[in-house]
Parts: C-alpha cells; structure tokens; sequence
C-alpha cells in the first residue's frame, strides 16, 4: 500500500470518526451516565464490531451478508431491540429509584454491559458494513498483498476510532462532573441517556442498506 492511499485513508476514517453518529452518541451518553471508564468500554465495543466487518471483508463474506438481506435484517432488529429496551428500562427505572439508588445502578454498569452496547450499535449498523463493502475496497491495490493491506486499514481504523470515541467520552464524563449529582439531575440523566439508546435503536431499525 502507498504511502499516499494510506494516509488518505486515515484522514477518511478520522472525519467520519468525529461525525456525530450512533456510536459516538452511544459513547457520550456513556461518559455523561456512567462516567469515562464505561464508555472507554463502550469504544472498545463498537471497535471490536470493526473487527468483525474487516475479518468478513477479508473473506468476502461482507458483501454476502449485505446481499443476504433477511440474514442482515435478523442482525439489524436483534440490535435495534436491544438498544430500545435497555433505553426503555433505564427511564421505567428512574420513575421508581431514589438517588441513592440511581448511584448504585451507574457503579454496576458492569465492564460486559457498556462493551455489548458498544457491539451491538456497531454490529447492528446498517452504514457500518456498507462502508466494509463499498468504500473500503476503494483503498486496496489488487496487485499487492491484500492481507497486508486488510491488516492495515482494520489497525489504521481500529486505533482511530478508538481513540476518537474515547475522548468523546471523556469528555462527556467531565461534563457530568459541572453537572453534579443532585437527585433530580441523576434522574434526569436515565430519562436523557435512556432516550438517546431508544433513538439509537429507532434509527438502526429503519435505516435501510440500499
């Protein structure tokens, strides 16, 4: 791979990195609800859905599983479902739980929990594998090593986008602290972050991948 496709490449991943999408609302309501730590989860979820894709692309099988569209709508509302209800629980939940309580849900926001999150949005994102099987050949030259190059663009993606969802989180964690911790306001951060998630399962539910 040359020098020049690759950092083409890279500046391609980071401007859609930074566009505000569902994973990076997913890792924002993360920071904000729970703090940094399980959104940095979070990342490394929607990260290992990358993975994924890059493996099946390797393969061939990305475009196959966006032909297979019974296959992929299967994948699309096992996600969206997820994402509604955990949303729907967490505001059901703030209507019932006092402060203390409220605290008590954000410490057991397990590692596994924010990480599935992350997979799911990212797994269950129609636009996710249309970039694996559309832009991304775009970038490979056919008459090297294609491996090679697979192996590149996924750690070149994989890195980037890891580090960009990060500080989204960070930063919405910090945002939390000029927040505070008032009952009403932690009450109020379910009603928010669980809204978000419905938003988040809505939009992958009807989002089509042609």
């Amino acid at each position: 791979m040359e020098l020049k496709v690759w950092i083409i490449y890279l500046l391609t991943e980071f401007l859609l990195s930074i566009t505000p999408g569902p994973a990076v609302m997913l890792v924002s309501t993360q920071g904000f609800k729970y703090g940094a730590k399980p959104s940095y989860y979070g990342a490394l979820g929607i990260s290992s859905g990358n993975l994924i894709y890059f493996i099946l692309s390797a393969f061939g099988l990305g475009a196959l599983i966006l032909a297979a569209g019974n296959l992929f709508l299967y994948i699309k509302i096992a996600g969206a479902v997820y994402l509604i209800g955990t949303g729907i629980l967490m505001i059901y939940n703030s209507f019932k739980i006092g402060v203390t309580e409220v605290h008590q849900i954000e410490i057991n926001q397990n590692i596994f929990r924010s990480f599935m999150q992350g997979f799911m949005t990212q797994v269950a994102n129609p636009k996710a594998i249309i970039f694996f099987v559309a832009l991304l050949p775009q970038f490979l030259d056919q008459t090297k090593n294609i491996t090679v190059q697979f192996f590149i663009l996924a750690l070149t993606t994989i890195i980037v986008e890891t580090i960009v969802l990060m500080t989204y989180g960070w930063i919405a964690a910090n945002g939390k602290m000029i927040v505070g911790k008032a009952k009403s306001v932690a009450k109020w951060q379910d009603r928010v972050a669980g809204s978000i998630l419905i938003g988040l399962g809505i939009n992958l539910f009807f989002v089509k991948t042609k």
